[in-house]
């Protein structure tokens, strides 16, 4: 299991920990009001074992938050359901003592940007119909309905999805251009002249993706909420990684980042980019993830190189 936060201790739920987690999930009373039975050893127990068609117990993440030593947040995921592309998220609950506080957006925003980093476009999960709380929390975290509703004997459920990666269509083509566009002139601004600078216009780019597109490369769109980024993957190359400017610093490019390489990974491949000698920001960005300079370079203009970084 990937490291889900840099803010707190985690590690997998034991057969000795059902206590302290019975002790953390029966001081929510609001919960099991809305979704019953109380919460007991063996229904913990259950939980720890329970999984969906098809998965097996090597898929399953129960998982325990600790801080200074105390458990302060339980969650159950189900990796790669119910497609390959999507974590589930079975069961999410923080002490009471820290509700209020952000505690759980804080998990839950982390959680996203590991998964997206381990090559997950979305989480799923589901609420039971009628609780404020619930429905309140996911969609202040970005989750919205899916329009499904699952029975069970003493409630309804409603799955909720947050897509945080979109594969690049003839329905958001414009979206990626858009940003492609802004973030290109941005980018090359300090060393490009006007007039080339302008070319890059939003149809310029558009043009551009589609040609790419056309002869194998995929394109996708990091959304957090709003579509913030761009990256492409052509093979074992990963190209055309831009943030719009105003969101840049905040980990988006990381994580874009982090799921085309998974991405490439998954099909055996070893990823490799190329970036202008004098992109020192992307130079940083991709040594701190992992590249390294391959010692291949092409020559561009008569002032710059190209150096290729490779995946170790």
């Amino acid at each position: 299991m990937a490291k889900l936060t840099n803010n707190f201790n985690i590690r997998k739920i034991s057969e000795e920990d059902i206590p302290e987690v019975y002790n953390l999930c029966s001081k929510n009373s609001l919960y099991y009001q809305y979704c019953p039975p109380f919460v007991s050893y063996s229904s913990i127990r259950s939980d720890m074992e329970a999984l969906p068609p098809g998965k097996t117990h090597e898929d399953k993440c129960y998982v325990g938050y600790y801080e200074n030593g105390k458990l302060i947040a339980v969650m159950d995921m189900i990796l790669g359901y119910p497609d390959s592309d999507t974590k589930y998220i079975g069961f999410f609950m923080t002490d009471v003592a820290e509700q209020g506080k952000g505690l759980g957006s804080i998990i839950i925003k982390d959680f996203c940007a590991s998964s997206c980093i381990e090559g997950f476009a979305n989480i799923c999960l589901g609420w039971v119909k009628g609780n404020p709380q619930a429905e309140h929390f996911w969609h202040k975290n970005g989750f919205r309905e899916t329009g499904k509703v699952y029975e069970m004997d003493d409630y309804s459920v409603v799955e909720a999805i947050r897509t945080m990666i979109v594969q690049v269509s003839d329905k958001n083509i414009k979206v990626a251009a858009s940003i492609h566009s802004i973030s290109w002139k941005e980018s090359h601004r300090s060393f490009c002249n006007t007039d080339f600078i302008e070319r890059h216009s939003v149809e310029n780019q558009l043009n551009y993706i589609v040609g790419k597109v056309e002869k194998g490369s995929e394109f996708f769109i990091f959304y957090d909420q709003d579509p913030v980024a761009v990256v492409s993957i052509n093979g074992k190359v990963i190209e055309d990684l831009y943030v719009l400017p105003e969101y840049q610093n905040k980990g988006y490019g990381t994580q874009l980042l982090g799921y085309a390489v998974a991405k490439i990974q998954g099909h055996g491949l070893k990823p490799s980019l190329w970036i202008l000698e004098n992109n020192l920001g992307a130079e940083r960005l991709y040594l701190r993830n992992g590249f390294v300079p391959s010692g291949n370079r092409n020559h561009i203009t008569g002032k710059l190189d190209e150096v290729e970084y490779i995946h170790e």
